[in-house]
């Protein structure tokens, strides 16, 4: 295993290889002469970086929750989008004010859109994009 050492103003980070804390992660802060240190646990690490979603998660529950959630908001935002583009392009102007409804639907599809923001077209999953079209 490589060792690693890292320096972040007034900030040490390095792995232990003493004989007894082999493994751990040290980190030591200067703070004007005064010196704090901790060791942490790579499995410490790992729980913080998952906390702070810097990482997946390693719990396969969550995991599954997570794909589950992801799923239903592609196939939320996807028939937001239907409904917003059926507003827009077919729906009768010509016989009713439906500017509300299509500011509505704008804001309601740019809302979505922010929510799946973060996540990859490529994690979509298939059945997600798929709509049940009422017939016109």
């Amino acid at each position: 295993m490589t060792s690693f050492n890292d320096s972040i103003p007034d900030l040490k980070i390095e792995r232990m290889n003493d004989g007894i804390g082999d493994g751990l992660i040290l980190l030591e802060q200067d703070n004007s002469g005064n010196v704090d240190r901790v060791a942490i646990h790579p499995l410490h690490l790992r729980y913080m970086a998952e906390k702070f979603g810097l990482i997946e998660t390693s719990d396969p529950q969550a995991a599954r929750t997570i794909a589950i959630l992801k799923r239903r908001m592609w196939m939320l935002r996807d028939r937001i989008d239907h409904l917003h583009n059926w507003l827009v392009n077919h729906s009768d102007h010509k016989h009713a004010d439906l500017t509300y409804e299509v500011t509505y639907a704008t804001a309601t599809a740019d809302i979505a859109n922010e929510f799946c923001a973060e996540m990859e077209e490529s994690e979509k999953p298939q059945e997600a994009g798929q709509l049940e079209l009422i017939p016109s």
